[in-house]
């Protein structure tokens, strides 16, 4: 049954695609390890906001140009990112211009991990869930759309292998993550 959410000031949310990524398991025995040895050896970036303000606490922030990484299956997920983006009719884009990821960075979540509303660059954004960590049903670490006003519109429990995708425009944020298992997410922009 379909639950009825009032998205009468995030009319966006509507437009919110999730669903789970084919052969994933595949494509995180490599990219687990590669982004875990990544937040080990280089430094938290601590925001890649051009205000120099975070929206994560307690986590570990990459650059924001791995999608330019020469890895194979890096290149395998974001093929997979631009196409699926592609098979959505999405508000106000033009319909011979392909979509292609401009951003994509990592962030490896801590205890006490929270996430402020925010929005992102460009015309559509995702997150894709390597790890998706010790997560629940019960909205520990879960994503979570906001209206512009602030309010909680929704919440989705994360799931190893699943991809986010909405409107740029999209408040949304991280409910605070409590477990000591890092939590492995890519996070993207297309334009």
């Amino acid at each position: 049954m379909a639950d009825a959410l009032d998205t009468s000031d995030a009319p966006e949310a509507a437009l919110l695609h999730c669903g789970m990524v084919p052969d994933h398991e595949r494509l995180n025995l490599r990219l687990r390890p590669l982004l875990l040895e990544m937040a080990e050896r280089i430094p938290d970036k601590v925001t890649n906001g051009s205000t120099g303000q975070s929206y994560f606490d307690n986590k570990w922030l990459s650059a924001r140009d791995l999608h330019l990484l020469p890895d194979e299956e890096m290149k395998s997920l974001v093929s997979r990112i631009e196409i699926a983006a592609n098979h959505v009719p999405w508000p106000n884009q033009e319909a011979d211009r392909r979509l292609k990821i401009i951003a994509m960075w990592a962030i490896v979540s801590k205890v006490g991990m929270e996430g402020k509303p925010h929005t992102h660059a460009g015309k559509v954004s995702g997150a894709y869930y390597v790890d998706s960590g010790a997560c629940d049903d019960m909205g520990i670490g879960a994503f979570a759309v906001y209206s512009s006003k602030g309010r909680l519109i929704r919440t989705l429990p994360p799931r190893t292998g699943m991809m986010l995708m909405f409107p740029s425009n999209l408040w949304h944020g991280v409910l605070r993550y409590e477990s000591e298992q890092p939590r492995i997410v890519l996070s993207f922009n297309l334009a």
